[in-house]
């Protein structure tokens, strides 16, 4: 009796030591990220981590690039935003962190229209006396609805997350370019059209290769209605689908704005390519994209009405 009373308080504290013992950091990450993902997939198409609101902007950087990197698995590399110049500069300029740490979901979704994606995902990184508590909320867009949240301990202990505290320590935050300064020059027209385009992580790019994402941002001083050409290496032009052709007055979007549509670099054609942005005041102003290409160009329907064009090129390459 006494043999067994011993084997099954072993079993018992062998079973706590196990539940007790500490999740590594990246463990952690991964975890939360598969959840997450478990979550809202079905629910969204498009994704934005903005940040995770902690003191240690190296520990918030290793977090969100972690996330990104397991949600740009599941939901593949031109439907996830994370950590560029423009999301930073939105979060330095636009999210306004309260006492708490918090965002409001007016924010979020102002955010997560300007950057063009149905579901912004943002964090809290806060110490207890023994762990750090991360917590990770995805919220959709539209309806600014609570989709997924998870919550978890980190180990003080952790030698990765006291490494990222250590950089964070010994080291100033990298500057975080406003969103003035990552337009380019505008052009000479009205309307303060500007278009560049950029890679998945949103850096500005002007070679691509066979395969890869062609994503691109537009940015207007006034209010405007659009219209986008494509024009590959062997001059064929293609009008591009957009889910709004409307675009606010210092705003910025990230095109195709189709939820779930990834335009990539066909392989085999190489040269020089670009895209052309038509901006109007008025839509009818327009070019004519039901017509052959060759009748493209502004008409102005009204006189009061204000028209401009854009371009942006870049080079495909092997």
């Amino acid at each position: 009796m006494k043999k067994s009373i011993m084997v099954a308080v072993f079993a018992l504290f062998a079973s706590f030591s196990f539940f007790a013992k500490d999740i590594p950091f990246e463990e952690q990450l991964n975890k939360a990220a598969t959840e997450v993902c478990a979550d809202i997939e079905g629910q969204v198409k498009s994704i934005a981590i903005l940040d995770v609101h902690t003191e240690f902007w190296a520990v918030s950087d290793y977090i969100v690039d972690e996330l990104a990197h397991i949600f740009t698995r599941r939901f593949g590399a031109g439907n996830v935003i994370a950590h560029d110049e423009f999301t930073r500069s939105l979060i330095s300029e636009e999210l306004d962190y309260q006492q708490s740490g918090a965002v409001s979901d007016e924010t979020i979704q102002e955010i997560g229209r300007e950057l063009g994606v149905d579901c912004v995902i943002i964090g809290d990184f806060t110490e207890t006396a023994k762990y750090w508590n991360l917590f990770v909320k995805a919220t959709q867009v539209e309806t600014k609805k609570v989709l997924s949240s998870w919550k978890g301990k980190i180990s003080k202990k952790d030698e990765d997350l006291k490494f990222q505290i250590e950089k964070s320590q010994k080291s100033p935050k990298p500057k975080i370019a406003t969103k003035s300064s990552v337009k380019k020059e505008t052009a000479n027209n009205p309307l303060g059209v500007t278009v560049a385009m950029i890679n998945e992580n949103g850096e500005e790019v002007s070679v691509l290769h066979p395969k890869d994402v062609i994503r691109f941002k537009v940015s207007v001083d006034k209010s405007s209605y659009l219209a986008i050409l494509c024009i590959d290496a062997h001059k064929e032009e293609t009008w591009l689908p957009l889910q709004s052709n409307f675009i606010r007055a210092g705003e910025s979007r990230i095109f195709p704005d189709i939820p779930g549509a990834v335009l990539r670099v066909e392989d085999g054609i190489f040269g020089n390519e670009s895209v052309k942005v038509y901006a109007a005041t008025v839509e009818a102003d327009l070019p004519n994209q039901k017509k052959m290409m060759g009748t493209r160009g502004f008409k102005l329907a009204n006189e009061n009405a204000q028209t401009a064009e854009a371009v942006v090129n870049y080079r495909v390459v092997k």
